[in-house]
Order: structure tokens, then C-alpha cells, then sequence
């Protein structure tokens, strides 16, 4: 059925290449787990439960559908995205659809986003023909944004 030849020497695994990283006069400096660490909930993908919490801690992108709430460093709702539920993070730029509270240093309405919920923040931008359907509350300190965070999604 299975055969083993004995000549045959058994090899090394070499470690596989990360990705590129980036270079500043010629020296090479490898990047960082938030910088290369992107998690990416494809468009394909449909994500539903009770008390459902995606926390991620870099970058997580959602092409899919979450019902939910999602936590990460920076969190990217993209325009075939849809979450219902809290999006939360430092930095969240919103391309797709959201229906619930926001909370982010820094959030950004692209012009394809449709929000309805209120947004938590110290800095933001929406984009003309964004849509908007909630209130805006400018945090004043870190502290109560982390705050607003904890309440809501608690690990």
C-alpha cells in the first residue's frame, strides 16, 4: 500500500519568507505583528450569534456580514460590509453599512457608508454623501473613550 524508499534522506523545512517588508536606504526592517497582522472577514462570509464579540489585536477588515459586536486596534468596515452591533477601536473608517454604537479615536465616514447609531469619538470625518442617521458625542480624553469601550464590550 505505503512505501518508504530508505535512500531517501530526509530533508530540512526551511522557514517560508514573510511578507516584503519595508526598506529605508537599502536597510531592510522587518515589520511588526500589527503592522503585517490583518484579519479579514470575507464577503462571502455571514457571521451571527447572541453576545457574539470579534476582538482582533491589529487590523480587521469586514467585507462580510456580522451580527455582532467587533472589537480591534483599527477596524475597517468595508463598502460590501454590513455590521449590527458595536464597532470599537482606535481607528475605525466605515466604508459599508453599521446599525449601532460606535466608539473610536479616531472614525472616518467614507461616501458609501450608511451608519445609523451614535458615534463615540475625538476626531471625526465624514465624507461627502455618507449617511448618517444618529448623534455624535466628542469624548474628551482617552480614558473615557476606554471607558465607553469596556461598558459596552467587555471581554
Amino acid at each position: 500500500m505505503f512505501t518508504r524508499t530508505s535512500s531517501a534522506e530526509p530533508r530540512t523545512i526551511e522557514p517560508i519568507p514573510g511578507p516584503p517588508s519595508r526598506s529605508t536606504n537599502g536597510v531592510q526592517h522587518r515589520t511588526g505583528p500589527l503592522e503585517s497582522g490583518k484579519s479579514v472577514i470575507g464577503n462571502d462570509l455571514k457571521i451571527v450569534g447572541q453576545g457574539l464579540k470579534i476582538i482582533s489585536q491589529g487590523v480587521l477588515q469586514v467585507d462580510g456580514e456580522i451580527e455582532g459586536d467587533v472589537r480591534a486596534a483599527e477596524v475597517i468596515v468595508g463598502e460590501q460590509g454590513k455590521v449590527t452591533g458595536m464597532v470599537a477601536g482606535q481607528q475605525i473608517v466605515i466604508e459599508g453599512k453599521v446599525s449601532g454604537v460606535i466608539c473610536g479615536k479616531t472614525v472616518a465616514l467614507r461616501s458609501s457608508s450608511d451608519v445609523e447609531g451614535d458615534i463615540h469619538h475625538m476626531s471625526f470625518t465624514i465624507d461627502m454623501g455618507a449617511m448618517f442617521d444618529g448623534r455624535s458625542r466628542r469624548v474628551a480624553n482617552d480614558a473615557e473613550l476606554n471607558a465607553l469601550m469596556e461598558g459596552q464590550v467587555a471581554s
